[in-house]
């Protein structure tokens, strides 16, 4: 009473029929189709099964294969924090690079300059011959030295005052003339 229900049917050449209940479609079958129909429903059953699995077994590999592109994004990323990091290095070891060559070459150039001083020193002081000081390193000329001092070879003092430096000095020019300096001073040199 008050609730009637609009139905529309067709018939289908299978001799199921097609209802269409409130917007929706629903097919009905004879009892006699209906075997054959859950026979074919559970082919189709077996089917969505085999999709099933495969779909899982899909998702399986995609799942692994995201890891390992997310793996090797990690792995690129750290390359190149690594790279920039290399880099920097790099920058840093060619400065040092620079500092030590010019700490190298400063530091022979100072060795230079104490060698030949150290020669020269040799050379004044003990009255070693230069020539046979020529062809000697630092370190030798140092063992020179040592070796001198420690067999108590005492060096030749200064000869500021042309005395030899027996410390009378310029107490022996005091009240002298210019012309008896000029003699002392001739007669030291033919010494």
């Amino acid at each position: 009473m008050g609730n009637e229900i609009e139905q529309a049917f067709e018939l289908n050449k299978d001799g199921s029929v097609d209802l269409t209940v409130e917007g929706k479609k629903v097919r009905f079958v004879k009892e006699s189709d209906l075997g054959s129909v859950k026979s074919a429903l559970r082919d189709k059953e077996a089917d969505v099964s085999k999709l099933q699995a495969e779909l899982a077994g899909t998702i399986s590999k995609f799942d692994t294969a995201h890891q390992d592109v997310l793996k090797e994004r990690a792995a690129k990323e750290l390359l190149e924090k690594d790279a920039k990091e290399a880099m920097t290095y790099k920058e840093k070891s060619t400065t040092l690079e620079a500092q030590v060559a010019e700490l190298t070459k400063s530091s022979g150039e100072t060795q230079a300059k104490l060698t030949e001083r150290l020669r020269s020193h040799l050379t004044t002081a003990y009255k070693i011959d230069k020539a046979k000081l020529a062809d000697k390193a630092l370190a030798d000329l140092e063992n020179i030295e040592s070796s001198l001092k420690l067999t108590g070879v005492i060096p030749t003092p200064a000869n500021y005052d042309g005395k030899g430096g027996n410390g009378s000095g310029a107490s022996n020019l005091q009240g002298k003339s210019p012309l008896a300096l000029a003699v002392m001073g001739y007669e030291q040199s033919k010494k």
